[in-house]
C-alpha cells in the first residue's frame, strides 16, 4: 500500500477550526492591550523624568529647576525643557492617557504646590506634566501626570 504525502481536508478543516477560535478568543483583548501598553510608556516617562531630575538636582547641589514666575495655579512653561534638554534627557517625554486622551502631550505645568488630589473635569491648564516648581513645598522638585482620569486598573493619573 502506499504512503500519502499530504493532509487531508478533515484535519485540514480542524486545524481552521481551533484557529478561527484562538482568533475569536484572543481579537477583543488586542484594544486592552495597546492601552496598557500606553500607559506602560506613560509609567516609564515619568521615572525617566524623576531620575532626570534627581540627578539635576545632584549636578546643582540640592536644588531642582525653577520656574522664575508662576501666574496663577499652572502656567505652561518651558522650565524643564531649558534646564534639562539636551544635557540630561533628550528631549520631554510624551504623556499617554489612552483612556482619557486621544491625543499624546508633552506639555509642562507648574504648580507653586502640586495638589494631593486633581478635582476638576480635568486637571487645571490642561493634559501633560505637572511639575511643583517652588522651593520649600512638600511638592517642590516633583512631577506628575498632569491628569484626573484613571487608568485602565482604576487608578488616578494623578497619584503615580
Amino acid at each position: 500500500m502506499k504512503k500519502s504525502k499530504g493532509f487531508t481536508l478533515i484535519e485540514l478543516m480542524v486545524v481552521v477550526v481551533i484557529l478561527g477560535i484562538l482568533a475569536v478568543v484572543v481579537a477583543p483583548r488586542i484594544p486592552d492591550l495597546v492601552k496598557k501598553a500606553k500607559e506602560g510608556a506613560t509609567k516609564g516617562s515619568l521615572s525617566t523624568l524623576r531620575s532626570t531630575l534627581n540627578i539635576y538636582y545632584s549636578d546643582t547641589e540640592g536644588l531642582y529647576p525653577m520656574a522664575t514666575s508662576s501666574s496663577g495655579y499652572p502656567a505652561a512653561s518651558t522650565v524643564l525643557q531649558d534646564a534639562l534638554v539636551p544635557k540630561y534627557i533628550k528631549a520631554i517625554p510624551v504623556v499617554k492617557a489612552p483612556t482619557a486622551h486621544p491625543i499624546d502631550s508633552n506639555t509642562v505645568y507648574i504648580y507653586d504646590n502640586i495638589p494631593g488630589s486633581i478635582t476638576s473635569e480635568d486637571a487645571p491648564g490642561g493634559f501633560g506634566w505637572g511639575y511643583g516648581s517652588v522651593y520649600g513645598t512638600i511638592s517642590y522638585g516633583n512631577i506628575i501626570v498632569n491628569c484626573m482620569h484613571t487608568d485602565t486598573s482604576g487608578k488616578y493619573w494623578y497619584s503615580y
